[in-house]
């Protein structure tokens, strides 16, 4: 053997033992905090929440006005340095630097980042950030945890319009079906301040902001989200109705009128046909529709042209069920659009207790049948050629006993929670879930 192959046959022993798998290093876990990103900011352009003293995933993207992180992501624990950016194509409006700030993130601790305050120069109070450590209560079996944060400077939009816009709010956190009333969740809610977390059984809920000390009428309602419960497959996504969520309602302000930041999205408004009141419990008739139902088999005759005219062919078709036909509808739409656990705004009642924001505890839409026969159920008419007309309702519930049926030209607005936070006209109420729930998925 040549001493070149010599040297070539120890150098592969070598490679070959430093490459066997015992001599492998692992990495080190580098210790981790958890984050949530949110913009309250109601008057400029997107924004980029990034770390910057080291690399890092901890960053929240084209940030608008309303908008976080949907859960905690990890951030490198220790003494971290975040910056606030315009998040933009233009090179230099990029390098405009809206927060600067350090803060030191414990190991296995989550946080929420909420920029708030305004931008431009000049408006009071100033954009900054209120960081916050999230000390999460203990929640029970089919238990859920909720606190509150006051972002918004003003109230200004405001529908009823406030006297003050920067009164400070109660927050009552109840079920669908609830009236608030008692003690609110969260109390005398200045700008800037965050409740302790209320704990509370898994359901259907809805924040209602009243002025402190006070229960009606609220300056703005909003339906909390459901959530989804896991599979075996599938982490579950955090909700009042999946046991272990732990979440923060983030009150926050209309944006600035002409800024940046997005504009309008009020929803249009619905006309109301009749609207009564039985004790405490309001129905809403958006209006009806009468169909001729189960029309009998009939014999279409067709006539096919066959060969030179005038010769022709005639053609019967098999028997075939005739389809219901519309006889009638009154008020100005049929389906009223909304679904239980939804918020409206209603207004133009001459009865003020009418008016305001509520919470959509049923849908009772109803069917009658004429003829009545014993056949006849909540959704079909038995009997050949019935005329079905069916009522489009909606309840929900009201302090104060007016005149029934309520008088004037009576309007609402729907506010479902999937179409949030789209109107940037009033005041609102976001979401972020600060602990994903277990999955107990068998």
């Amino acid at each position: 053997m040549t001493r070149f192959r010599l040297s070539l046959s120890l150098a592969l022993a070598g490679s070959a033992v430093a490459c066997h798998p015992d001599a492998v290093t692992n990495s080190p876990i580098v210790p981790s905090a958890g984050i949530n990103f949110a913009n309250a900011v109601p008057d400029t352009n997107k924004m980029i929440f990034r770390v910057v003293d080291i690399p890092a995933n901890a960053v929240l993207a084209g940030a608008t006005f309303r908008s976080a992180n949907n859960y905690p992501i990890g951030i490198t624990a220790g003494t971290r340095r975040i910056r606030v950016f315009f998040d933009t194509t233009d090179v230099m409006l990029a390098q405009t630097v809206l927060i600067d700030t350090t803060y030191t993130f414990v190991q296995d601790q989550r946080y929420s980042f909420l920029a708030a305050g305004f931008a431009r120069a000049g408006k009071t109070p100033g954009i900054g950030a209120l960081i916050t450590p999230i000390v999460a209560p203990a929640v029970g079996a089919g238990k859920f945890a909720i606190r509150v944060v006051n972002l918004a400077p003003s109230f200004a939009g405001a529908v009823p319009t406030l006297a003050d816009t920067t009164v400070h709010a109660d927050a009552f956190v109840r079920k669908i079906d609830s009236l608030p009333s008692g003690t609110a969740e969260a109390t005398d809610l200045g700008y800037r301040a965050t409740s302790a977390y209320a704990v509370l059984d898994t359901g259907f809920y809805r924040v209602a902001l009243t002025a402190t000390g006070t229960t009606s009428p609220p300056i703005v309602q909003m339906t909390l989200p459901l959530g989804v419960r896991g599979t075996a497959s599938v982490n579950p996504i955090g909700g009042t109705l999946v046991a272990g969520t732990i979440m923060t309602a983030v009150i926050v302000s209309r944006s600035v009128v002409a800024s940046k930041a997005p504009q309008g999205g009020s929803p249009s408004s619905k006309k109301v046909e009749v609207v009564t009141r039985s004790n405490d419990t309001v129905t809403v008739q958006s209006g009806t529709i009468t169909f001729r139902a189960n029309r009998p088999d009939t014999v279409v005759t067709d006539t096919i042209i066959a060969g030179n005219p005038p010769d022709t062919t005639i053609r019967k078709d098999t028997l075939r069920m005739r389809p219901d036909s519309i006889v009638d509808t009154t008020g100005t739409h049929a389906s009223t659009g909304v679904n239980r656990g939804d918020i409206v705004y209603v207004s133009g009642a001459n009865e003020a207790a009418y008016n305001g924001w509520q919470a959509v505890i049923r849908v009772p839409d109803s069917l009658s049948c004429n003829p009545v026969n014993a056949g006849d159920t909540a959704t079909k008419c038995k009997t050949t050629n019935a005329l079905a007309k069916t009522f489009f309702r909606f309840r929900y519930r009201i302090t104060g006993a007016p005149t029934s049926p309520a008088t004037g030209t009576v309007v609402y607005t729907i506010y479902p929670p999937t179409t949030v936070p789209g109107d940037y006209t009033i005041p609102f109420v976001v979401y972020v879930v600060d602990q994903r729930p277990p999955n107990t998925a068998p």
